[in-house]
């Protein structure tokens, strides 16, 4: 029986949003099927290669730790390196950036995330986690309604006061809310090798149509018309 072991870490819970329609349309569609298997595909296979890009001065107890419940990606970094080898190491900022190069890939194949970061007492292991932080992160995933990965007060008190002085536009405030900033352009081609512009054009179009596709359904519609218009304002914002 493991013995948990709490540690203060940053904890983030993110979500794809349209898995459960897919699910049910796979059963009878064999097309639908494919897709599911190819998002699966997607979804298990996304962070291993990330981390492969990650330097391999940085120790993998640093990385961002994960895990997979169905449609969901949990992730979550120890929030200081408490081995005081990296004293400039930030485990808010590590899991942000991982949720924005999440953000990015699923993008790219037509799928918007949704989720909630928090930071405080954590216990992760390679098949479980448990504590407050997980549960506040869960519990800010359903509650938001729009496709994106806000921060809890606490993970956004500890973002003004120590992540941001480095990070800059990783979160940003948007529509109300302090928000991981899931276009951030340095991380647009990192994987795919394209330019800001072309990962903020293809966004553009995929939104603009899936927003006028009724057979998704209003409330879908409007997640993509809400994307189109912040990607808008991060094309006119950045030169893009």
């Amino acid at each position: 029986m493991p013995k948990i072991k709490f540690e203060e870490r940053a904890v983030a819970f993110v979500d794809v949003l349209g898995f459960g329609k897919i699910v049910e349309s796979a059963v009878v569609d064999i097309a639908i099927h494919q897709q599911l298997q190819d998002l699966i595909c997607l979804l298990e296979g996304t962070v291993p290669a990330l981390d492969e890009l990650v330097s391999r001065k940085v120790p993998r107890r640093l990385f961002p730790s994960h895990m997979y419940v169905s449609d969901c990606i949990i992730l979550s970094a120890p929030i200081t390196d408490f081995e005081h080898e990296f004293p400039s190491y930030d485990g808010l900022a590590a899991v942000t950036m991982r949720a924005i190069q999440l953000s990015h890939r699923f993008a790219t194949e037509g799928y918007l995330l949704r989720g909630g970061i928090d930071v405080g007492k954590v216990w992760h292991t390679p098949s479980n986690i448990v504590g407050e932080a997980y549960q506040n992160a869960y519990k800010l995933e359903t509650t938001t309604k729009l496709p994106r990965i806000e921060l809890t007060a606490a993970a956004a008190k500890r973002w003004h006061t120590y992540s941001a002085r480095r990070a800059g536009r990783m979160c940003i405030e948007y529509d109300g809310v302090l928000m991981v900033n899931g276009l951030h352009e340095y991380y647009a081609g990192l994987e795919t090798g394209r330019d800001v512009a072309t990962a903020y054009s293809e966004y553009a179009v995929t939104a603009a149509y899936k927003a006028k596709d009724s057979s998704l359904g209003p409330c879908a519609q409007a997640k993509w018309k809400w994307f189109k218009d912040f990607v808008e304002s991060e094309r006119e914002l950045t030169g893009h």
